[in-house]
């Protein structure tokens, strides 16, 4: 008896498989990185890795990126030759809306509670570094960004409260490393 064969199937070449797969892998990945579903955070102010967008609102404890603020743009220019006005910066927010900051001594204050050092007046290669002085509550959608983990962080003790305007999107660790 013979057997017939109505159709056959071809199977698809490895090589072919494997680029189509890679080709829409790239595709998607260029997507979240082109409208910034994802950042790459290299700074060790907070953990080096991929951020990823997260449709929260901003509070106490959350990651936030946001635009350089005016009050900084000067220093960003005279370190990089770039104002950084489509640069973001990434930082934890430690307090908000009620809370009382006080960065009017030699360290910040928060709540009542000594949180760090305020910032040296120089930078490490004798830049004046902004310093924001005031002690005063903050108001509905103002948002004070700290962050520890290094000595040196370029945050609101430098440039003061971040307006809720301001913040792009909370962010949380994807990947970090």
């Amino acid at each position: 008896m013979r057997r017939v064969k109505f159709f056959s199937v071809a199977r698809p070449h490895p090589v072919l498989t494997a680029g189509t797969g890679l080709t829409a892998a790239l595709a998607a990945f260029s997507m979240l990185f082109a409208d910034r579903q994802i950042v790459i955070n290299t700074s060790p102010s907070v953990r080096p890795g991929l951020y990823i967008r997260s449709w929260e609102a901003p509070r106490v404890g959350a990651i936030v990126d946001f635009r350089i603020p005016p009050m900084a743009r000067e220093y960003v220019r005279v370190r990089t030759g770039n104002n950084g006005e489509n640069w973001y910066i990434l930082k934890p927010i430690v307090a908000g809306p009620g809370d009382r900051v006080d960065t009017t001594g030699s360290w910040l204050v928060i709540n009542g509670r000594r949180i760090a050092p305020m910032p040296p007046p120089r930078d490490r290669a004798g830049h004046p570094l902004p310093i924001w002085h005031a002690r005063r509550i903050l108001g509905p959608g103002e948002f004070f960004v700290f962050s520890g983990r290094i000595t040196n962080s370029f945050d609101s003790r430098c440039y003061g409260p971040v307006s809720r305007s301001e913040i792009e999107s909370v962010r949380r660790a994807l990947i970090t490393w």
